[in-house]
């Protein structure tokens, strides 16, 4: 089983997500950023590293939101997915072929990776209720 990490970037009420690039597994679906951890990796290094070859950015784990381990036709994977926090830079599009803002609601609609999918109909409401609770703190600091 391969050991993977994915952030669940939040701003604002919304989440980043990332459209797969076409000819990829999962061509053209969307997912959370992220990756397999390397050999003597920690889960939040993973997750700094691959946010910072996909987007560009600096991330700053918050919290583990759950695990899903998911068999596709050629891999098993497990994967840990962190709500993560914008630390440094804006977004780009460097491997994906797209990226955007969703609410959870709308996340639900797009074409997702079946894992991706798996946790956010699982997890859902409680990623609601921190971005709920990120959006009071915001509000609370100005």
């Amino acid at each position: 089983m391969v050991q993977v990490t994915a952030a669940i970037i939040h701003d604002g009420g919304r989440l980043l997500l990332c459209q797969r690039p076409e000819g990829k597994r999962c061509g053209l679906l969307w997912e959370f950023p992220g990756g397999k951890i390397e050999p003597g990796e920690a889960p939040e290094q993973c997750l700094a590293r691959e946010c910072r070859e996909e987007l560009g950015i600096d991330v700053e784990p918050e919290r583990l939101v759950c695990e899903v381990a998911y068999t596709y036709p050629d891999i098993t994977v497990n994967i840990r997915f962190y709500l993560c926090a914008i630390a440094g830079g804006e977004p780009v599009r460097i491997e994906h072929n797209d990226i955007g803002w969703f609410t959870p609601d709308e996340a639900l609609l797009l074409p997702l990776c079946p894992a991706d999918k798996k946790m956010l109909e699982g997890a859902s409401d409680d990623i609601k209720g921190f971005l709920r609770e990120s959006i009071f703190r915001m509000r609370s600091d100005r």
